[in-house]
């Protein structure tokens, strides 16, 4: 594999990626608002499930895509095409549905592309890739804590004709520094012919390791989906707040995971796998904790400071440690692969999570901490265990 990469610029990529995610919770914002203000109340979950769905069932080709192209290459088309569609949705409303389709197709490349890159980028900065994965989380958590606050004053301020543009420039500024860093990342030449889509899966599905990651921790996905469908009701029903505290509380989380971001390097050390499993325990046991013990807006507080951290730190060593597992040229595939499951699990805990709305909603974060924990613990023996032999080891 070639990489290439200009001297210098490989800070400016890592601040074009935080900019344009900062731009995606603005625009998840913005059509959100849309949505409920011009569409029938079927209108809201509609557009969740076409931010969902489509990149889904677009994963297992994007993946083979990005490990058959110029990564970087790809990452510039996807920009330019996710800035003119955001562009199109600003002026035509009607089209926001069918714009949320397009785009979830596009940041399932997109995602796929900056995974395989992060290795590259990380040679280029000369550090090491749990470092790298660690200032990509910063930047993920940046944009988680400063995007709502941007889209919430810019549709405010401007509407969200003009919030949806400052997005689309976002995905232009992003596809203008990738293009002239030189950042590059060949695959070597395939002499063989083009293998159907299965057989070029097939040698990732049956890699003990990575399956055992994935199956575990998209479990760990289904019990957190299930407590973020609880999450608004534990704040106005259980603890009988309001708005105040529900976003005080986001807040708490979205600073947990910055505080994680920032110690992931030395938390994780060299145990990657040990961490990502290990994180995986906290946050259900942060669960556990709101669950089990007599509800009081303080824990629940420490809780998600707890939890937040841990997630980020979890998706440190997750990354870096599917990168270890498989070689570069497989780097987007087993990200496609990953990414479909926890979407998949993500969309079915949203499903289980609304049994125990709007009254029961403890009951929704004992259940969910219940199986965080026992999936970390049993996906840690698993993937701790025997596997095949010359898999690579972390």
């Amino acid at each position: 594999m070639t990489v290439a990469f200009r001297h210098g610029w490989g800070w400016l990529v890592l601040a074009a990626l935080t900019v344009s995610t900062i731009g995606d919770e603005i625009t998840l914002l913005t059509m959100m608002f849309r949505t409920a203000d011009n569409m029938p109340p079927y209108g809201v979950p509609a557009l969740l499930i076409a931010e969902l769905l489509p990149g889904l069932v677009a994963a297992p080709w994007a993946g083979r895509l990005i490990d058959r192209s110029d990564s970087a290459h790809v990452l510039i088309l996807v920009s330019a095409l996710q800035a003119a569609t955001i562009a199109l949705i600003a002026f035509i409303p009607m089209l926001t549905l069918a714009g949320a389709v397009a785009l979830s197709v596009l940041f399932t490349i997109s995602s796929a592309a900056t995974f395989a890159l992060i290795p590259v980028l990380a040679g280029a900065l000369g550090m090491t890739l749990v470092r790298a994965n660690g200032f990509l989380e910063m930047v993920r958590s940046l944009g988680m804590l400063a995007g709502p606050v941007a889209g919430g004053v810019l549709v405010g301020r401007m509407g969200s004709t003009n919030a949806l543009l400052i997005d689309a420039a976002s995905f232009a500024l992003l596809l203008l520094v990738v293009a002239l860093s030189g950042l590059h990342r060949k695959p070597q030449q395939h002499a063989e012919e083009e293998p159907a889509l299965l057989a070029a899966y097939r040698p990732l599905l049956t890699n003990r390791r990575v399956m055992a990651l994935t199956g575990a921790l998209s479990i760990e996905v289904f019990a957190t989906a299930i407590a973020d469908v609880a999450f608004v009701f534990l704040v106005i029903v259980t603890l009988a707040r309001g708005p105040l505290a529900f976003g005080v509380l986001t807040a708490l989380w979205a600073g947990g995971m910055l505080i994680g971001a920032a110690l992931a390097e030395r938390i994780i050390g060299h145990r990657v796998g040990r961490a990502a499993f290990a994180t995986a325990a906290i946050m259900g046991a942060t669960m556990l904790l709101i669950g089990l013990t007599p509800i009081g807006l303080a824990i629940v507080a420490v809780a998600f400071i707890a939890g937040g951290g841990a997630n980020s730190v979890h998706n440190v060593a997750v990354r870096t440690l599917l990168q270890s597992q498989v070689p570069a040229a497989d780097h987007a595939k087993v990200a496609a692969i990953y990414g479909a499951a926890t979407r998949t699990a993500a969309i079915c805990g949203y499903v289980a999570g609304g049994f125990f709305v709007p009254d029961d909603a403890p009951t929704a974060y004992l259940v969910g901490g219940l199986l965080g924990v026992c999936a970390s613990i049993v996906g840690w023996r698993i993937f701790n265990g025997r596997w095949s032999e010359g898999t690579p080891r972390p």
